[in-house]
């Protein structure tokens, strides 16, 4: 196993103050809120460079194995892409904020506790060069790593290396140091520095001065009295005049004038809300003149008034619930901290904005009615500038107004190709709606492009709940390979939380195609099926929730509740009430298609045992002729008991809801086309593609 260092790189290093740039090294790094990360690479080299002669390696949350990368060559690049001498190269996520110059995006940059390195291109696992590590090769280090005496100095903070540093450090944790004195990297707060990206200056001999905090354009929280104020200043002695230093420093803040400061120590300033600070400091003689080149910096930043408002429980519920699309939902936002100042509530538009004005009153509920059901949208919440600082949002999704269903609930997919979720039963609660579609009588759920999320709501019960499908998986041309780890069934509450995740993950046997994994409550498999499965071939996975004991279960191909099993995880009880079974689309490493059929969910094991006909189940309807051309249908049960009928259009629309009179059904007044009959017999609910010549 091979772990080369760039020890030619390190001996350079070792001679910085005498050594011209001769290597490309990362001079900033970001990890900030939301998806607001970079990096910056730097060529202080007299040559323009290729970059396609180098990657970006990395391991997620530690490494896996010690001393080697999970995912070698993660960043590449194209050939031809040069960083020109004295320039830099950024790479940020997709999402970042578009104020941060960007050069390019990948999605899979550092959480803080994720080692990266700038490697020779072509990097394996454990066959590598790297030019210089932010991290180490270890262990999940937690949240982050201490850079500079800062704990987790990798999370929530922006580096910059300092502008004396002359190339990389390929040692792992070396560049950070234990203080700010013998430490690389001037750590700033998180979201800071975003200014500066895009361009830098390494190996500079002439004298330094940096305000290393506060940093630049920071806000400080309302309540905030004092702040410090620390500088760093390399290649210029700070001493008394005629002590035999170079200088001192010369300093304001909001233009006035300061004590000159003859150290490096930490100074201290008072400050209040609603109040902006700029901060000048320069290098000067003895003589007190600025110092020729002249070398200064200036850092503002501002306290925020408080925000006194705050948002506690939303809930949202429907008007009414029916079939048809013309529901209407409405929220309530319960709110203490009114009265302090005006606010300003926007919803873009949607919905009346009622109940209790945050304005004048201390605590209340705001009320947002009127809105059409499948709406989501985000309400705003602005104060006065002139005294607050409030400014925030909070978002709001539809609620499912469609009728709920009793269980057991049976799908065998025999819709017309299209998107599933313009049948009956089956709703959007995530992604591009109309882009999980039916195709050939199943349901296909594919990872890559497509994004919607659709659901089956009933009505919960107690205890356990199965669900159950027959499924395949398109052969994609390889394996699944690596953790694929992505879900695409699942069971969920009316929020977004999701339990018995069933996922297609790699196969035991590195040889076969793929098996499954289940989860009781993780975003990732628990346990993985002990056998492995084939490509384009049907099996049956039931899947069992225990609502109070907060565990999954898992069978394959089971003709009995005795036949060979896997456990998730014991969570802690009790479980979550289920209300929905969902299927799901995301991208995954393979990106494979899923179909779906012959769906059950129900309470007990035996009825969800199928082999693609419901007669299985001890139950059956028949229905014909189909196609009519009268429309006269007959409609037997093998059952004793009232049948219910409804008759949708394609798009969901209910047309017929009738009572079966002498096992007949008369349809003779809709037009020729596609129908959905759904029947209901006691807790049986059965649906059927009808077509009206």
């Amino acid at each position: 196993m091979k772990h080369f260092y760039s020890i030619i790189i390190t001996a350079l290093f070792s001679c910085i103050a005498y050594s011209q740039v001769t290597e490309l090294y990362i001079s900033k790094y970001g990890e900030g809120s939301s998806n607001h990360k970079f990096l910056e690479i730097y060529n202080g080299t007299n040559a323009d460079i290729d970059l396609s002669n180098y990657s970006v390696s990395s391991c997620s949350n530690g490494c896996n194995t010690t001393g080697e990368f999970d995912y070698p060559d993660n960043i590449i690049f194209a050939a031809g892409t040069i960083i020109q001498s004295g320039d830099v190269y950024v790479i940020t996520h997709g999402s970042a904020d578009p104020s941060i110059h960007s050069d390019q995006t990948f999605t899979y940059l550092s959480n803080g506790d994720d080692f990266m390195a700038l490697t020779l291109a072509g990097a394996t696992a454990s066959d590598y060069t790297i030019i210089d590590a932010l991290g180490d090769m270890g262990p999940d280090p937690g949240n982050g790593w201490e850079v500079a005496g800062i704990s987790n100095g990798t999370q929530n903070h922006t580096l910059t290396r300092k502008s004396t540093v002359c190339g990389p450090n390929p040692t792992p944790l070396a560049s950070f140091g234990t203080n700010s004195e013998d430490s690389e990297w001037i750590v700033g707060e998180s979201n800071s520095g975003w200014d500066t990206v895009g361009s830098y200056d390494g190996c500079v001999s002439g004298p330094i001065l940096t305000i290393t905090s506060p940093s630049n354009n920071q806000e400080f929280d309302s309540g905030t009295t004092s702040v410090i104020v620390s500088v760093s200043v390399a290649n210029f002695n700070i001493g008394e005049l005629n002590s035999g230093a170079d200088g001192h420093i010369h300093w304001t803040i909001n233009n006035q004038e300061q004590p000159m400061k003859y150290d490096t120590l930490d100074e201290t300033i008072n400050v209040a809300d609603g109040e902006s600070y700029s901060i000048y400091m320069e290098l000067v003689d003895d003589s007190h003149q600025a110092i020729s080149p002249a070398v200064n910096q200036t850092v503002s930043f501002e306290v925020n008034f408080p925000c006194d408002l705050y948002i506690d429980t939303i809930n949202s519920s429907c008007d009414s619930n029916t079939a048809e699309n013309s529901d209407t939902y409405s929220t309530s936002l319960s709110f203490t901290g009114g009265g302090t100042t005006s606010y300003v509530i926007d919803t873009g538009g949607v919905g009346t904005i009622e109940g209790d004005d945050p304005s004048v009153t201390p605590e209340g509920v705001i009320i947002i009615s009127g809105v059409p059901e499948n709406t989501d949208y985000v309400v705003s919440f602005t104060g006065d500038p002139s005294n607050s600082s409030c400014n925030f949002i909070r978002s709001i999704s539809s609620p499912n107004c469609n009728p709920s269903i009793a269980l057991p609930y049976n799908d065998p997919f025999d819709y017309p190709d299209g998107s599933l979720t313009s049948y009956p039963n089956w709703n959007n609660f995530s992604g591009n709606e109309g882009d999980l579609l039916v195709t050939n009588g199943q349901a296909i759920v594919q990872h890559g492009t497509p994004s919607e999320d659709a659901g089956v709501t009933f009505d919960p019960v107690e205890g356990v709940i199965y669900y159950a499908f027959d499924f395949s998986v398109n052969d994609p041309g390889n394996p699944i390979s690596g953790s694929d780890f992505e879900y695409f069934a699942l069971f969920k509450d009316d929020g977004f939380n999701y339990r018995a995740r069933i996922d297609i993950v790699s196969a035991n046997d590195a040889a076969s195609d793929f098996t499954v994994g289940i989860s009781t409550k993780n975003g990732t498999a628990d346990v993985i099926w002990p056998g492995d499965l084939d490509f384009e071939t049907t099996y049956r996975a039931t899947v069992k929730y225990d609502q109070a004991q907060n565990t999954t279960q898992l069978w394959i191909n089971a003709d009995g509740e005795t036949d060979p099993s896997i456990y998730g995880n014991d969570e802690d009880d009790p479980g979550t009430t289920i209300t929905q079974f969902g299927l799901r689309q995301s991208d995954s490493s393979a990106n494979e298609g899923i179909l779906i059929d012959n769906l059950t969910i129900t309470q007990t094991f035996n009825e969800t045992l199928n082999n693609n006909e419901f007669s299985d189940l001890d139950y059956s309807f028949i229905l014909f002729p189909n196609p009519s051309v009268s429309g006269i249908i007959s409609i037997k049960s093998n059952k004793l008991g009232e049948i219910k009928s409804q008759v949708f259009d394609l798009l969901g629309k209910e047309l017929i809801n009738t009572k079966i009179k002498n096992q007949k059904l008369d349809l003779s007044d809709l037009s020729s086309g596609i129908y959905i009959i759904r029947l209901t017999q006691g807790n049986l609910i059965w649906s059927k593609k009808f077509i009206k010549q």
